[in-house]
């Protein structure tokens, strides 16, 4: 939950111009976004130990984000994303798409990292460094029109299992959030 949570604020954060996943907890449809995915998306996959209640968790993960003395940036959280990904959200996306759900904020998390490699740079210009062992490969295969960005970078098998990068619809979230963010981030 922790680390999915970050990953996502890291990349639609660090889009929206913010340097700090501080900063991006400020922003309440962020924090929207996150609650989301804690709840439509990750809750259902966990058995949690007794006495657990995961919703309260998922707020005190929020709690914690806020804290402006941890300093984390969203650049520094979003690096290494080729390997964080498919520890940190897409063993999620796969077990949703096993129980026959579309986990569109999974599919949002996917897309904010595949804008965040496409455009390299925030709302406002600022230049987004891109940390990653696979750098070259991932502006490579982001190269190229808007429209197959989602299908370009989904075909990275290094990254995506064919559970995950061969189903349909959730090919058709990823694309589809790619398409909204690439417009917010114009």
């Amino acid at each position: 939950m922790l680390n999915a949570t970050h990953s996502l604020l890291a990349y639609l954060g660090a889009l929206r111009g913010y340097s700090t996943i501080a900063e991006s907890i400020t922003d309440d449809a962020l924090v929207s976004e996150a609650r989301n995915l804690q709840r439509n998306n990750i809750i259902p996959t966990l058995t949690p130990p007794p006495g657990l209640n995961l919703e309260e968790y998922g707020e005190s993960i929020l709690s914690r984000f806020a804290n402006t003395n941890l300093g984390h940036t969203t650049v520094q959280v979003a690096m290494d994303g080729s390997q964080k990904l498919p520890v940190r959200i897409l063993g999620t996306v796969a077990d949703r798409l096993d129980a026959g759900e579309l986990p569109h904020s999974g599919a949002l998390v996917v897309a904010a990292w595949m804008v965040y490699i496409y455009r390299g740079r925030d709302v406002n210009g600022r230049a987004l460094m891109l940390d990653d062992p696979m750098a070259d490969k991932l502006r490579e295969a982001a190269a190229g029109s808007e429209a197959g960005l989602a299908d370009r970078l989904l075909g990275l098998e290094k990254i995506f299992p064919e559970q995950v990068s061969g189903n349909a619809e959730f090919r058709r979230s990823v694309a589809s959030s790619v398409g909204r963010l690439l417009t917010e981030i114009a």
